[in-house]
């Protein structure tokens, strides 16, 4: 399975390593609440809708048995690195990044051993997530509409 293309919103909403080694995330689909009014410092905003998660998101669990490395970066702090490739949806693969490169720099790892590598990217709402493994993830839906 994959990650639905039409997620524009996602949460990061579990992150654990369930067995040495291996990585579970679960980010559950955010959907527009009802509109609210809105003011910010005394300025009346208009009415907005908060993107919330309620009993209809979908939820997705995504996992890897193995991993080599993984980080978690604040979104607000993300920048694109030099020609990057644009995302082709949530969750995509990267063939060439600075993540690869620092992994190779600063591991034993490489693609005789443990063996070929692959950096999966994971944008959420509020999280950027890269995780290098040898497989893609395991995706299964968890509930949801």
């Amino acid at each position: 399975m994959e990650l639905p293309q039409d997620l524009d919103y996602l949460y990061l909403t579990e992150l654990n390593e369930p067995a040495p080694a291996s990585l579970r995330i679960v980010v559950s689909e955010g959907v527009l609440g009802h509109p609210t009014p809105t003011k910010w410092d005394g300025i009346d905003l208009g009415d907005a809708k908060p993107i919330i998660v309620n009993a209809s998101s979908r939820v997705f669990e995504l996992q890897w048995d193995h991993y080599v490395a993984y980080a978690v970066r604040n979104e607000s702090y993300w920048k694109a690195e030099d020609n990057e490739p644009p995302a082709t949806g949530p969750l995509w693969r990267r063939t060439n990044s600075a993540f690869l490169e620092f992994i190779a720099k600063t591991t034993f790892a490489d693609d005789d051993y443990p063996g070929p590598m692959e950096h999966w990217a994971l944008t959420t709402l509020d999280h950027c997530i890269d995780v290098i493994s040898l497989q893609p993830p395991r995706i299964a839906r968890i509930n949801g509409r």
